[in-house]
């Protein structure tokens, strides 16, 4: 690599390369992933709530808890392009492109614009980056807001470093970078939960300087102070949030399990897990194919070694007399920061292991190209002392633009050919609902009931909303245990194999009438989906012949009108299967609900029972029919007395149970059915 570089070519190769990741963020960017995750869906959910709905949380309670900016930034993405998941996908395609500028730039002042080159090419055809900067999450914005506070604060240090605060004319104060930086690493608190950590970066440095650099650390701290003060301040309502909420950080407990057990003195998980996420790089990555190819490691062989290489080469200026003052004449500063960067931002999997590293270590991914790219660096300037002569010292881009272009063809079939349409992946990306749903956005229906192991409003139906308009019209149940249909004349109902129907659902399900099957790929283990269309009142004459009414209209609060049981077993034994299926219609909706059924002695506690409730009551609408059906075995040292059958519900939250009123007059909190004497 010649080390002065024309002005053509270099902005032609930093042109190539941006172009090139433009290209393998945009390419089939509604197709692949193949679908939306729960996760995704949620993002967007919330997303569409604060553009419709006003909502203007500081942190989500959805899931484990969520911080808040990037629901925000889609939020006003959504306002141009509709409640879509497409807005959500370009937030963190724009955020990948912005941190890889931002990236270069850094690069360029610590190192060189030769390494910064040779990184940025890295980063943006490896395929870990590629992956992230498509997926609809949260944590596809940290890289970006943490390389924006490194880059300002680089810069204002490379200012007073050199005029130590006084100003000369036409040279803008430096304390502005400090407060931009500042603003930029107090908002990646409000992304994803490892910035809590990769703020340390700011302070190693000065502790750095003050064992390394005394007039270095007196010219700094100043600036980063301000920087992390601004932080401070920016990210402060959050933290007092939280503070005030404790409750909604379950995923916190939960991670910080190994350094609960190390603080008791048992060092055994979080030596396991650091140990194993050591082999993140090279060996083997995230087992999870939701994010990763699984097992697939950071780097491939020769990517691997010149990263090991680039470490090699970082650590070599820290033992090493400094030479040259200032943070843009030294090269320990830079290489000591970027190896602290590199640790702090693998902190999160060192303690909880390497599943799902492929998000959690998202702070390391910015500077994870820097130390192959100082290698080959190095190695262009071995090459130069060589010869003139020397292939390589002649063939130096050329090597390089194979090299990159390579990794980008791989990257490119790995991501599009393997990951994409991987079984697993068209599983976990909801790949079977999806094509459901664009199914019914070229057939509409008035009454639309769809089978789904997932039917609470944050999975599947946030899935739907996100692909269909007007999806909340859809009615949404898990028909391994329940039918939910609309009041409508006509319903099509849309049966997917992952949640078929069993046996005690198809007894009444006779009146259905199959109109056709989606095609799907042989490999899809989730195929078929069969669609039905039903006749809701030659269902609900079926159904009055098959359930036993109740003596009285009987309502269960004010949500559910009980409209009849079905035993489907006359005579039940001890260690006998009890099958129980009950028939209501939905007067309204309820935030959440549960029914249980018990068998009970007459007195005490039930002798065996169910609870459960497979129609989400925040999807019913009033008219729907329900029918749950209700499964229990019957313990072996059941006697054969009378046994009474009970029905109820209640909010599964405070465990209140839901009041029955029957013929009008309160009757408790459970309804009675057929005594049942088993047989011995």
């Amino acid at each position: 690599m010649q080390k002065r570089v024309g002005f053509a070519q270099r902005y032609g190769w930093l042109l190539l390369v941006l172009l090139t990741a433009v290209f393998l963020r945009l390419y089939h960017l509604t197709s692949a992933p193949p679908g939306l995750t729960h996760d995704e869906a949620d993002h967007g959910l919330t997303a569409w709530r604060i553009l419709s709905e006003g909502a203007r949380d500081i942190y989500f309670p959805i899931g484990y808890g969520r911080e808040p900016l990037y629901d925000y930034l889609t939020a006003g993405l959504m306002a141009l392009l509709g409640p879509t998941y497409l807005a959500g996908r370009l937030v963190s395609v724009f955020a990948s492109l912005l941190a890889l500028a931002a990236l270069h730039a850094w690069v360029a002042l610590a190192f060189g614009r030769r390494v910064a080159l040779l990184t940025l090419a890295g980063t943006a055809v490896a395929f870990w980056p590629l992956m992230t900067a498509r997926q609809m999450l949260r944590s596809s914005l940290l890289p970006l807001l943490l390389t924006l506070a490194v880059l300002l604060f680089w810069r204002g240090l490379c200012q007073v470093t050199i005029r130590d605060w006084r100003l000369e004319t036409g040279h803008q104060s430096p304390i502005l970078k400090f407060l931009l930086g500042g603003i930029f690493l107090g908002l990646s608190f409000y992304v994803y939960l490892p910035a809590r950590v990769l703020w340390v970066l700011f302070p190693l440095l000065l502790l750095f300087w003050a064992l390394t650099d005394r007039p270095l650390l007196w010219r700094a701290w100043r600036g980063t102070l301000v920087m992390l003060s601004t932080a401070v301040l920016v990210a402060a309502p959050l933290f007092l949030y939280l503070a005030r909420n404790p409750q909604l950080e379950a995923r916190v407990s939960e991670l910080s399990a190994p350094l609960r057990a190390a603080a008791q003195g048992n060092f055994q998980p979080l030596l396991h897990n650091s140990l194993a996420s050591l082999h993140l790089f090279t060996f083997s990555g995230d087992t999870a194919w939701r994010y990763n190819i699984p097992t697939r490691p950071f780097f491939d062989p020769l990517w691997g070694a010149l990263f090991y290489a680039g470490i090699l080469l970082a650590l070599y200026p820290l033992f090493r007399t400094p030479g040259g003052h200032g943070v843009g004449k030294s090269r320990r500063p830079p290489a000591f920061f970027a190896l602290a960067w590199l640790l702090l931002g693998m902190a999160p999997v060192l303690v909880t292991g390497p599943e799902l590293a492929t998000t959690q270590a998202i702070g390391a991914q910015p500077v994870l190209y820097l130390f192959p790219a100082l290698a080959l660096a190095k190695l262009g300037d071995w090459g130069l002392r060589i010869g003139k002569k020397s292939f390589i010292a002649h063939r130096q881009w050329l090597i390089a633009f194979l090299l990159f272009s390579s990794t980008a063809v791989f990257s490119a079939r790995a991501y599009f050919f393997t990951w994409a349409n991987a079984p697993e992946v068209r599983v976990q990306y909801e790949t079977t609902l999806v094509t459901a749903l664009q199914y019914l956005a070229l057939r509409p229906a008035e009454g639309v009931a769809i089978s789904t192991i997932a039917p609470a409003p944050e999975h599947s139906p946030a899935v739907a909303r996100m692909v269909l308009p007007h999806a909340e019209q859809i009615r949404w149940f898990d028909g391994r245990s329940s039918l939910l249909l609309p009041p409508q004349a006509q319903t099509t109902v849309l049966v997917p194999d992952f949640a078929p129907l069993p046996e005690g659902i198809m007894r009444y399900w006779a009146t259905a009438v199959l109109s056709d099957t989606l095609p799907m790929r042989p490999t899809d283990p989730d195929r078929p989906v069969t669609v039905y269309q039903i006749d809701t009142s030659a269902a609900l004459a079926q159904w009055q012949t098959q359930f036993t009414p109740p003596p009285a209209p009987t309502f269960l609060g004010d949500a559910l009108q009980f409209l009849g049981y079905d035993l489907q077993m006359s005579a039940p034994h001890p260690g006998d299967l009890l099958r129980l299926a009950t028939l209501w219609q939905v007067r309204r909706s309820l935030p959440q609900a549960q029914l249980f059924t018990h068998l009970w002695p007459g007195s005490g506690q039930p002798m065996a029972q169910q609870d459960l409730l497979s129609a989400p009551a925040a999807n019913w609408r009033a008219g729907d029919l329900l029918i749950q059906l209700h499964e229990f075995i019957v313990p072996e040292t059941a006697v054969a007395v009378p046994y009474q059958l009970l029905i109820g519900g209640y909010d599964p939250v405070s465990g209140t149970r839901f009041p029955v009123t029957q013929g009008g007059q309160p009757a408790g909190d459970a309804i009675m059915l057929q005594p049942i004497i088993l047989e011995p």
